[in-house]
């Protein structure tokens, strides 16, 4: 509105340059006519150049633009008026000018207008008497053209009065759109900082788990729920990312990648969506489909997902099918999708408005169905920026098919999946029909068979009984049978013997899976060609197709040095778990200052620096360092990490002196782009890895208090820790020693009542608190994080007390539980047996140190007696260990024996003097 604004005052500008040009013109050309004096075509050329000067130059301002304007055309119209005597026409040049004025908005400049108008209707008058009132004829025609002057100069400040109340209105309507603006961008802030921090726990814990000597089927559930992860932020990102949403400005990123590991990802999300709900899910896909495609996989997916997830959603009963053929042209292929549902349907007047933003269709059946309604709009604008686009047929009460089409690019035509020997490979498919309540499932899943058959080039045949089964086995030699669970339930001998002679596949839903014999083989639903190629071939697909697995590092950088910056101690160890298979060494510090600190010895390679801190955020301290003088600060390149992943965040990165942006949940695939990119070329090595055999995971028995189960839930707490109690023990210890001197800081912010950096606090103790399970103290936190936000500070006030109580108790059981599992006897054993780098002595040192210990014993100082004796025993002398000859000096003081423990060290010195000679 504001370049509305200014290009319409430009354009009211040249029109009054044009209107003075013309008047000047016509004072010029009468000049000729009647001869006027000479020094008017001097005034008429030096007006045109003044006004000339005030409308082009550009360091002129609006106000003296509008100034000179008022000025020269009184001027001109006080010559006019003299010379020519033609007061009729004056009169209309002054209603001229007078609307020209109101063009600026500014009453000042109709006041002086009217002021200049009555003084040379005056002087005409009452001086020149060129207007004559020697009758009333005449009397009353003055007064009549000055009544006429008055009344257009009161509407034109009226009009002007009236336009000005009306920008005045529109500003406070800008700003007050201004303001929403803000807090919409506030609140996408805060809530993609919510939900991201959690999300990167449990996407990070995954990766960590994935990496672990587990078995295939807890990596597979592990996978999927990384997978699953993976799929909702990618959904959330569009979500968070409201302004992006609202202006089509979704950016594309096009890519190669392989349309089964995409399925793959949608299948698992849909079985995830659909819970436990009576309904199939069936994945009809031609498995011609190219390998290797080019677009955008992110965006596909999300629309594959939302459409799938959206049917699940509103179906049942019956089924959900999805179908994914392609068509071939010149630029490459057409991917055809289809998502077709049993579901309640979409009445004709609500598909009109079915693709409109925060819209969802008959919502008072539907009251119980979550969602925003954002889904579909974002859907159809991602499609169309694909190139595609998206159809809806629908029967209400009946279900709903959804189309839509985008054109790709390929870089490899050859099949994403085939069946190896798929000429010797035939197959009995067994599937009582009768026990499904709806038609479609059972055309469906013969659809299904009939196309694998086809595509693959197998041969198969589908059986409705039991009876036509046995009769076909015994008449065909079958080298595959596929079964449904139920099947295999009703008649487990004789399929159990059957699977002795030839492959029996028995196809089973996860949530109500039983226990198979080892030479049956076990085919999980949704199923569909990947699956099932990947059966006949004896693969693991969801192994082989992933190209995001954890066991994917590429490369390894031992001689770099990384530094990561966070406040949040959960955060830290994720972002460690990930970076250690690069093998680099990998330092973590939890404030920018530290960072600072840190990078003093000028010998990081990359630095890993979170946005949101207490006392010094990330932006800041990123800042301070390029600020340096050295030129290593100027070019150490410094990665942001952040939860508050919203549109023009990197953008905003860069500008501060970021080299680049990775967003929580940190994904593998970014990390390794990231890292392979800022470090030296020459750090770089090539990543070998073997994979072992299975492994099994056990816990250790451990011990709690009745007030701890009270206060923290362990078992909501795991999975930070990847399942894994001595991770858990790790990251209650880090809570734990850092836990005093939050608690310390909380208090100091809320009496100096710095609420920004309480606000900063007490969102690192919800985090870190829900991180151990600590739920009751992480939501009375968030509590204290969103008051202060808001500006209620009262409510601080009102519950701070609560929170330190709390916390305190919390760090109390949180001590007394480790104490309990011998967790800090365990540390101290390790640190121990742990090898040390001696520290050398000087003779004169030694003595100083003898002489020490001997003044601590004359004085009972049973303190001064351990930290000298300790101090000795990671020493050494002339290369002589001192640690085993001062044991018994500790241990004596300890026991508040003086006199023995000054006996033994004198002892010692003796033999140590005489081992040195």
């Amino acid at each position: 509105m504001k370049t509305k604004q200014v290009y319409t005052k430009k354009y009211y500008c040249y029109i009054t340059w044009a209107v003075a040009m013309i008047f000047l013109a016509l004072i010029l050309f009468m000049s000729v006519t009647y001869h006027w004096k000479t020094w008017v075509y001097l005034y008429s050329f030096g007006m045109a150049g003044i006004v000339s000067f005030f409308t082009f130059y550009k360091g002129v301002s609006e106000r003296a633009q509008a100034n000179t304007y008022l000025i020269v055309s009184m001027m001109d119209i006080f010559l006019y008026s003299r010379l020519s005597e033609e007061l009729n026409i004056t009169i209309i040049v002054i209603c001229v000018f007078c609307i020209l004025c109101s063009f600026y908005m500014r009453m000042d400049l109709l006041v002086w207008m009217s002021i200049w108008t009555v003084c040379l209707m005056v002087i005409h008058a009452f001086f020149l008497k060129t207007i004559p009132l020697d009758s009333w004829n005449n009397i009353i025609s003055f007064v009549v053209k000055m009544i006429t002057l008055a009344l257009m100069e009161i509407l034109m400040s009226f009009y002007v009065y009236r336009m000005s109340k009306t920008e005045e209105e529109l500003k406070a309507i800008a700003e007050k759109a201004q303001s929403a603006e803000r807090s919409k961008s506030d609140f996408l802030a805060n809530m993609s900082h919510e939900i991201r921090t959690p999300m990167n726990a449990i996407v990070g814990m995954c990766e960590l788990i994935l990496r672990e000597d587990i078995s295939e089927e807890v990596r597979e559930n592990c996978f999927n729920i990384q997978n699953s992860g993976r799929s909702l932020l990618s959904i959330i990102n569009d979500i968070l990312d409201f302004s992006k949403i609202e202006s089509g400005n979704a950016e594309l990123i096009e890519e190669p990648f392989n349309i089964g590991s995409t399925l793959n990802d949608v299948m698992n999300m849909a079985y995830t969506r659909k819970g436990d709900k009576a309904i199939e899910i069936i994945a009809r896909v031609d498995p011609n489909i190219p390998r290797g495609l080019i677009g955008d996989e992110v965006r596909i997916k999300q629309v594959m997902i939302n459409l799938v997830t959206n049917a699940v959603k509103f179906t049942n009963k019956g089924c959900v099918r999805l179908k994914v053929t392609f068509s071939r042209h010149s630029y490459g292929i057409n991917l055809n999708v289809s998502v077709k549902d049993t579901g309640i349907g979409i009445s004709e007047e609500n598909l009109e408005r079915l693709f409109t933003s925060f819209q969802q269709v008959d919502t008072k059946k539907n009251r119980a169905v979550e969602g925003t309604g954002l889904g579909l709009a974002i859907s159809k604008r991602l499609i169309a920026k694909m190139g595609g686009f998206i159809n809806v047929y629908s029967t209400y009460g009946e279900g709903s098919e959804f189309k839509f089409v985008i054109p790709l690019k390929v870089s490899d035509n050859a099949p994403f999946i085939c069946v190896n020997n798929a000429e010797n490979i035939k197959i009995a498919v067994y599937l009582d029909v009768s026990k499904y309540q709806h038609p479609r499932i059972a055309m469906q899943y013969r659809f299904l068979v009939e196309e694998v058959t086809e595509k693959f080039g197998l041969t198969s045949q589908f059986y409705k009984t039991m009876e036509d089964l046995k009769q076909g086995l015994e008449a065909e030699n079958y080298t595959h049978c596929i079964i449904a669970r139920e099947e295999y339930c009703n008649d487990k001998e004789y399929f159990n013997s059957l699977g002795e002679r030839l492959d029996l596949v028995v196809i089973q839903d996860r949530l109500k899976a039983i226990s198979l014999p080892k030479h049956v083989k076990c085919l999980y639903k949704p199923f569909y060609v990947l699956s099932i190629a990947s059966i006949l071939n004896n693969e693991k697909y969801v192994a082989n197709l992933n190209q995001k697995n954890s066991a994917s590092i590429r490369f390894t950088a031992p001689d770099a040095k990384v530094l990561i910056v966070d406040d949040n101690i959960t955060n830290l160890k994720v972002a460690e778990g990930l970076m250690r298979p690069y093998n680099m060494k990998i330092i973590t510090v939890m404030s920018g200052q530290d960072a600072i600190d840190a990078l003093a010895t000028k010998d990081y390679n990359i630095v890993f620096m979170d946005h949101m801190m207490p006392e010094m955020d990330g932006v800041e301290a990123t800042r301070l360092i390029r600020g340096m003088e050295d030129e290593y600060y100027k070019k150490v390149p410094i990665v942001a990490l952040t939860a508050n992943a919203v549109n023009g965040v990197k953008e905003m990165f860069i500008r501060e002196g970021f080299n680049d942006f990775i967003a929580k949940p940190i994904e593998l695939s970014v990390l390794d782009r990231v890292i392979k990119s800022w470090l030296p070329a020459e750090l770089i090595k090539t990543a070998k890895y073997e994979t072992d055999g299975e492994g099994e995971q056990t816990s250790a028995t451990v011990i709690e208090s009745t007030r701890f189960r009270e206060l923290i839930k362990v078992e909501k707490a795991m999975v930070y820790a990847g399942n894994s109690q001595e991770n858990y023990f790790e990251i209650l210890n880090s809570y734990l020693e850092k836990g005093e001197e939050y608690k310390k800081a909380l208090e100091q912010y809320f009496v100096q009542q710095d609420w920004h950096n309480y606000v900063i606090g007490v969102h690192a103790l919800k985090s870190s608190s829900l991180s151990i399970g600590a739920l009751d103290l992480s939501e009375l936190a968030k509590t204290l994080e969103f008051a202060g936000k808001a500006g209620e500070y009262q409510t601080i006030t009102d519950y701070h007390g609560q929170v330190i109580k709390l916390y305190g108790e919390v760090l109390a059981e949180v001590a007394k539980y480790l104490e309990a599992n011998g967790y800090f006897a365990k540390k101290e054993e390790a640190k121990e047996s742990a090898p040390r780098e001696l520290k050398e002595l000087t003779e004169e040192g030694f003595r100083d140190l003898i002489e020490q210990i001997r003044n601590a014993c004359e004085n009972f100082d049973e303190e001064g007696i351990v930290s000298v004796a300790e101090e000795l025993s990671i020493s050494s002398l002339k290369g002589i260990a001192l640690k085993k000859y001062f044991a018994d000096v500790k241990k004596l003081a300890g026991d508040f024996e003086y006199d023995q423990a000054l006996e033994a060290a004198n002892k010692a010195t003796e033999e140590i003097m005489r081992v040195l000679g």
